[in-house]
């Protein structure tokens, strides 16, 4: 009983371990810190993007530490993916990173920080898809979406849909056809509302054109217990925080809501293979300002792309459950303009905007 209670929790506990780890060691080259300002208010953005192939230029770089805005509050899972990038940055970048809590507002509070800063690309943001695109749609910004630079993407944490072992849904369809036969009946968990995990779940909703029962907690921590002892019917998480359940088999997962399967959960289809249109996760983005030299940008591009592909990196994201999933910076920014006109067309249905 006891192996299989730790067999049950191992998947959240791994991030706050990794956490600790990484913020103990606190390494790349001289070391990588943390910094937690006080908050301020607005922003969001993004914009230009890097050249597909970089080009070998003469300019050096990087000559001294490199700032790393995480905008969010230490702890969470920017915060620890962030740490895992710095450390495995060292005997790649020569200069020292610097961890910088920026919390606050959905994550605009720390975009603003970005889009402040001087262009000479020692300033980052490690961004994510809800707080560079979606949330400009219901959050203020001070700025808009033209107003820095994606580099490129680092990967994504994918969602799933998940029941209860004791579920009568077997597959995703099974969910669909009793909420088509049964409106408003089914519950469906979240962990926040306007999440981009939330969304997910609205969107299916919206394309199937069935009407499901949205229940936003608290973060994912206060979630999983309420779908495990069936106080939800359904549950909407990142694969990494129910990986564990499922293999234990006290969850069941019907669908993986992304392009392609997921390492963790291999057997588990996507949505898109079941014939239901729905995909998309936190994906996460090297953003810089505007106007920082191109030479200097297809150097970060070259040398963050080199990170993702040491073996540290890969051990680390493996531990999280986080797929490494490069992509050049036109290929991102495409990918967020996409999420920004998925989410705009659903804020309208909801009656959010106008």
């Amino acid at each position: 009983m006891r192996k299989q209670k730790r067999t049950r929790w191992s998947a959240l506990v791994m991030f706050t371990v990794i956490l600790a780890l990484l913020t103990a060691c606190g390494s790349n080259g001289g070391g990588a810190t943390n910094n937690q300002p006080n908050n301020t208010n607005e922003g969001a953005g993004n914009g230009n993007t890097v050249n597909e192939t970089p080009a070998a230029t003469d300019t050096p770089f990087p000559e001294k530490s490199i700032e790393l805005i995480v905008p969010f509050n230490a702890g969470g899972v920017s915060d620890i993916l962030a740490r895992a990038f710095a450390e495995a940055a060292n005997g790649v970048i020569d200069q020292q990173i610097t961890i910088k809590n920026v919390g606050g507002g959905s994550g605009t509070v720390g975009n603003y920080e970005l889009v402040k800063a001087k262009p000479d690309g020692y300033t980052w943001l490690w961004a994510a898809t809800g707080h560079i695109s979606s949330a400009l749609h219901i959050t203020p910004a001070q700025y808009t979406r033209d107003d820095f630079t994606i580099v490129n993407k680092a990967g994504e944490m994918a969602v799933t849909v998940v029941v209860p072992k004791n579920s009568p849904f077997q597959t995703l369809q099974d969910l669909i056809d009793h909420a088509k036969a049964n409106p408003g009946e089914v519950t469906v968990g979240n962990p926040g509302e306007s999440t981009v995990v939330a969304l997910l779940a609205q969107l299916l909703e919206d394309r199937e054109e069935i009407q499901l029962q949205h229940v936003p907690f608290q973060g994912s921590g206060p979630l999983l217990p309420a779908v495990l002892g069936n106080h939800v019917d359904v549950g909407f998480m990142n694969v990494p925080e129910i990986s564990g359940q499922v293999a234990a088999g006290e969850l069941r997962a019907l669908a993986v809501l992304s392009e392609n399967r997921v390492d963790q959960l291999p057997d588990v289809p996507t949505a898109k293979e079941q014939g239901v249109d729905v995909a998309g996760g936190a994906s996460h983005f090297i953003v810089i300002p505007n106007d920082v030299p191109e030479e200097v940008v297809q150097k970060i591009d070259a040398l963050t792309k080199a990170v993702y592909e040491t073996d540290r990196f890969k051990e680390l994201m493996d531990q999280v459950g986080y797929q490494i999933a490069y992509k050049n910076g036109a290929d991102s920014l495409q990918e967020v303009n996409d999420w920004y006109e998925t989410t705009e067309d659903l804020y309208r249905r909801l009656g959010r905007i106008e």
